[in-house]
């Protein structure tokens, strides 16, 4: 008996698939990924063909079995409110997730395939999030500063109206968590996505989400943006055809009326829609105001921010622009970017006003800064590094941009001390400390002292997987013979497929000899391992 958690594909349907497109978007992708895993990129650019040839089999065969995803808890900006403490409250989390390769492909083929009818049905008078892009751009979507200003104009136009004298600033709970996934399923098949492939979508989603009854999608995906930003696409309608201005950027949804009375009406209403697709509005987060004081709020910053983006967009592409966490690109492949521009001389005094800003909008210093720090970066200027290593802790969830910030400044010894320390801090979560150990490994090279903190992260059985295997690749890329033999010795102890797939990356970095001897041992111990193999030696050192 075939096992149900499998399933094919017809031939044809498979051979209409652009794969090529698939595995372009996800090598994109995954530079913002919330988990950093190069041994996986390393696939994706340099097995693509041999991963998409293993797809193509088991789909053939009807033996294609998703496999679960990895997760890790990442810290949120909001925080729980604290009483009579003179301190920020304990910050939230959400669930951060990447798939295994063949997945993740899959995945994306998947959205891919579902892109013309998501383009098609989208309200673009009213959604703005996520916009799609070009059929064949590796970006899949609009530049989110595009939307984002497109955004702010329908809503500054709606604003001024003489009838719309409210807005009704409203927020879904928890969207992509609670999304019903059999709901998404019909309504692509009743806005004309493919059934086969509907069905093989469905399967797929609820792989994903195991046992948690069919609800919720993976976050921090294209695919996902995609497929979650359409599932509000009925609440659109219904807007729409209650004769409301509205707009809505991702599960933020302006609704905008004549009185209060209208409002009460209105916020009745969409509370049963939503409810009617499983979703529920965030009390806490919703708000009846005047339009007035929508157009007041923080004017000054309003004009900061676009002249910040007016003084970049002469001198930066939209592809170069965008939510680079600057992690994910090849820093082993430095051959990749040989042609790249010279980004050092960018002007960049608007945005160090917009950045300078921080201390009169402290509400907005998340906003600011991860609009300033990936510009910083790509200009190579240490303005903001005293500002990054005081805020660091006291900001958990913007860790992945203040490491890839730092990452840049490893030739000054008081930030590579920095980073170091943060390793053996209690208080840090291992999301945290993951980013900073790949931080690190932008290194020329690490004492002892240092390999020997990662070696300890590598065995200690309570840290996260995740974290784990950045910390074997760095003693692979680090470590002496007697720190790589420990590492290898414990291969087998830590269990995980994922780290024991680190561990053999990071043989990439071992001398000939023991090179070939982890090749040999490890090259052929699971499918992922094959394909990391091919991708070893189609890019050799």
């Amino acid at each position: 008996m075939a096992d149900k958690n499998t399933f094919g594909l017809d031939k044809g349907q498979i051979d209409t698939i652009d794969w090529e497109l698939a595995i372009k978007r996800v090598l994109h992708d995954i530079r913002s990924d919330f988990i950093y895993a190069p041994h996986l990129r390393f696939i994706y650019a340099h097995a693509a063909d041999e991963l998409v040839d293993q797809i193509k089999k088991e789909l053939a065969a009807g033996a294609f079995a998703p496999g679960a995803p990895l997760h890790i808890e990442v810290p949120k900006s909001a925080r729980m409110k604290t009483a009579q403490l003179n301190r920020l409250g304990p910050a939230f989390s959400r669930q951060g997730s990447i798939l295994m390769p063949r997945d993740r492909v899959f995945y994306q083929a998947l959205a891919d395939e579902a892109a013309p009818t998501v383009k098609a049905k989208t309200d673009l008078a009213r959604s703005f999030s996520h916009r799609l892009g070009d059929d064949k751009s590796e970006t899949m979507f609009v530049s989110t500063r595009t939307c984002w200003s497109e955004f702010q104009k329908t809503i500054r136009a709606h604003s001024e109206k003489p009838n719309n004298r409210y807005v009704l600033k409203t927020d879904v709970a928890n969207c992509f968590g609670s999304l019903n996934q059999h709901t998404l399923i019909n309504t692509l098949q009743s806005a004309g996505m493919n059934k086969p492939l509907t069905e093989r979508l469905e399967k797929v989603l609820t792989a994903f989400t195991g046992s948690r009854s069919s609800r919720g999608i993976l976050q921090g995906i294209y695919p996902s943006d995609m497929f979650g930003s359409f599932y509000l696409d009925p609440i659109d309608r219904f807007l729409a055809d209650a004769g409301l201005d509205s707009a809505r950027y991702v599960d933020d949804i302006y609704v905008f009326v004549d009185s209060g009375d209208a409002a009460e009406t209105v916020i009745r209403d969409l509370i049963s829609v939503l409810r009617s697709y499983d979703l529920i509005l965030n009390e806490n987060k919703s708000v009846l105001m005047p339009v007035g004081l929508l157009l007041t709020e923080e004017p000054d910053l309003e004009q900061l921010f676009k002249d910040a983006v007016d003084e970049i967009s002469g001198q930066l592409e939209d592809s170069d622009f965008g939510s680079d966490y600057g992690f994910q690109s090849e820093w082993d492949d430095e051959d990749d970017d040989a042609d790249a521009p010279d980004e050092k001389d960018l002007e960049l005094q608007a945005t160090i006003n917009l950045f300078e800003s921080i201390e009169h909008y402290p509400d907005q210093a998340e906003n600011i800064e991860r609009f300033c720090l990936p510009l910083f970066a790509k200009a190579e200027s240490n303005y903001a590094v005293d500002h990054v290593q005081g805020a660091f802790k006291s900001r958990p969830a913007m860790a992945q941009i203040y490491c890839a910030y730092l990452a840049n400044f490893l030739g000054d010894e008081g930030v590579v001390a920095f980073l170091i320390s943060l390793l053996g801090d209690g208080a840090l979560v291992d999301w945290q400390k993951m980013w900073v150990m790949a931080a690190l490994l932008s290194l020329e090279g690490a004492d002892d002292p240092t390999v020997k903190i990662a070696l300890d992260v590598l065995k200690d059985a309570s840290r996260h997987e995740a974290l784990r295997g950045a910390a074997a690749i760095f003693v692979g890329r680090f470590g002496d013979i007697v720190r790589r033999k420990s590492m290898c010795d414990s291969y087998g102890a830590v269990g995980s497929p994922f780290i024991q797939l680190a561990i053999f990356f990071s043989s990439r970095w071992f001398p000939a000899v023991e090179r070939t001897n982890a090749f040999n041992q490890w090259s052929t111990h699971t499918q992922l391992h094959s394909l990391l193999a091919t991708a070893m030696k189609n890019k050799p050192n």
